[in-house]
This record gives C-alpha cells, sequence and structure tokens, in this order.
C-alpha cells in the first residue's frame, strides 16, 4: 500500500509540472504579443520557473527508479547530469536577460556559452529518454524501440548541427552557407522521424494499456475459478443461475479463502454478494 501511496505522489509530481509548464508557456505567448506590459524581470522569472518544471519531469523518472532502489548508479548518473543541465540553463538565462539590459546582446561569450549548453543538453536529454525506455520496456516492443531510437538519435542529429553550423563573429551571428543546405536536404527526413517516433509511441503505449488490461481481466478470471464462480465474459450464452447447493458450496470456499487471508475484506464482501445476487 505504501508504495503505491508514493507512485500516486511521482504522478501528482508529473501532472504538476506538466501544468506549470503549459502555464508557462503561455504566459511567454502573452508577454512576446504584448498583450500585457511586463518587465524582463517577470519574463526571466517566468522562463526559469519553466526550465525548473522541464527539469522536475527529466528527474522524476530516475528519481522513482532511485527511492525503488533499482539501478541505482544510471540513476544517480542521470540525477546528477539533468541537475547539471538544469543549473546551466538558468545561468544561460540569467546572462542572456542581463546582457539584454546591458544592450550587449551581442556578445559572443554569451553566444558560445548558450550553444555548448544546447548541445550538451540534447545529448543528456536523449540519453535520458533512450535509458528510461529500455528500462521500462526492456524486451518487448523490440522492432518499434528500434525505430523510436533511431528517430530520437536522428533528431538529436539535426538539432546539434544546426547549433554546430552557427556562424559568429563580432555583431554577427548567422548561419553558414552549408548549413543551410543541410537544413533544406534534412527536412523532409526530419518530418519522417517525427512521424515515426509519434506513431510508435502511440503503438506501444496502446499495446501496453491492452497487456494491463488483459493481465486484470486473467487475474479476475483465475480468483472466479478458484472459487467455483462462472466467468460471464468467457461465453455469451447467458449461464444457468446456480442452485441453492452450489451457492452454498461457493459461499463456503470464499468464507474460507477469506478466513485463510487469501482475498481482503472487499473482495469477499463482493464475491459474497455476486453470488447471492445470481440466486
Amino acid at each position: 500500500m505504501e508504495q503505491n501511496k508514493k507512485f500516486n505522489l511521482f504522478k501528482l509530481l508529473q501532472n504538476i509540472a506538466l501544468i506549470g509548464i503549459m502555464l508557462v508557456i503561455g504566459l511567454v505567448v502573452i508577454f512576446t504579443t504584448g498583450a500585457v506590459e511586463v518587465n524582463n524581470v517577470l519574463i526571466e522569472f517566468t522562463i526559469i520557473v519553466g526550465l525548473l518544471l522541464f527539469g522536475v519531469l527529466l528527474v522524476l523518472p530516475w528519481a522513482k527508479y532511485l527511492e525503488q532502489k533499482q539501478y541505482k548508479i544510471i540513476s544517480i548518473v542521470f540525477l546528477v547530469a539533468v541537475t547539471i543541465c538544469v543549473i546551466l540553463w538558468i545561468i544561460c538565462t540569467a546572462i542572456i536577460f542581463h546582457a539584454y539590459r546591458a544592450q550587449n546582446v551581442e556578445n559572443l561569450s554569451v553566444v558560445h556559452l548558450v550553444r555548448v549548453t544546447l548541445i550538451i543538453s540534447f545529448q543528456v536529454i536523449v540519453a535520458s529518454f533512450i535509458g528510461n525506455f529500455i528500462i521500462k520496456y526492456q524486451a518487448k516492443y523490440i522492432p518499434f524501440q528500434a525505430i523510436a531510437y533511431l528517430s530520437i538519435l536522428y533528431l538529436d542529429f539535426y538539432l546539434s548541427a544546426l547549433l554546430c553550423g552557427i556562424v559568429i563573429q563580432p555583431g554577427e551571428i548567422t548561419y553558414s552557407a552549408s548549413t543551410w543546405r543541410f537544413v533544406a536536404a534534412q527536412w523532409p527526413f526530419l518530418m519522417l522521424a517525427c512521424i515515426y517516433l509519434g506513431v510508435v509511441y502511440g503503438i506501444i503505449t496502446n499495446s501496453r494499456k491492452r497487456r494491463v488490461r488483459n493481465a486484470i481481466l486473467g487475474k479476475s478470471r483465475k480468483l472466479n475459478k478458484d472459487i467455483g464462480l462462472i466467468d460471464l465474459e468467457d461465453d455469451d450464452d447467458e449461464p444457468a443461475k446456480p442452485t441453492s447447493n452450489d451457492v452454498e458450496t461457493q459461499l463456503e470456499k470464499i468464507k474460507s479463502m477469506y478466513d485463510k487471508g487469501l482475498i481482503t475484506k472487499e473482495e469477499y464482501d463482493a464475491k459474497r454478494q455476486s453470488i447471492i445476487d445470481k440466486m
């Protein structure tokens, strides 16, 4: 029971982070459109909060594994890596807004720091996603996992190449001609990788839901069989009502199972009422 409470806590934090990120995105859009008069400090604070919430989303899976004493070493590695990335994000945000207020937005050191931070962040995020994916599904859905990994690695390569292709000169930040040709040539493959990733994620998620549902139904049918109940889902025809002797036998079985601690009080009451309703 305690494990379920801890799991619910992780889900609660995940939902809070997702809702917070959506609110931050909405506020940033409102700020940039000029619909609300705000100052740079408020915008900076909003962006930092959004980055912190995004960091929470990246940390939660590994914090959960560590709390459950599973994959300790890899969990600690990713927790440290994500924490470093979050610190770099906050530093870059503060430096960018400071340079903007000082009207020194073309400072090359700032641009280099942002580029290096983004490249490092891409690698950490991709590695974290793939590692969590492998742990979560292991030997299941191998072909779909392979497609997902290739798509993610291509996206990482594409974004990293764009960042590396930025030409930084005093007073000017542009892309090189070769980078523009790369962007134009790789655009269809980028769209294809995104589509593959979305389709694979949908297939695996749907398959997992079916597996969980079938496992629950299988457990319920086994319990019904153990206490002598007829599984209504195994046959479309309406089963014959049990006789008084059958009812008495079934009641004795579930009472014996309850006394031995094989079923809970709630399960006992539910099955007992189900047997009585069939009389």
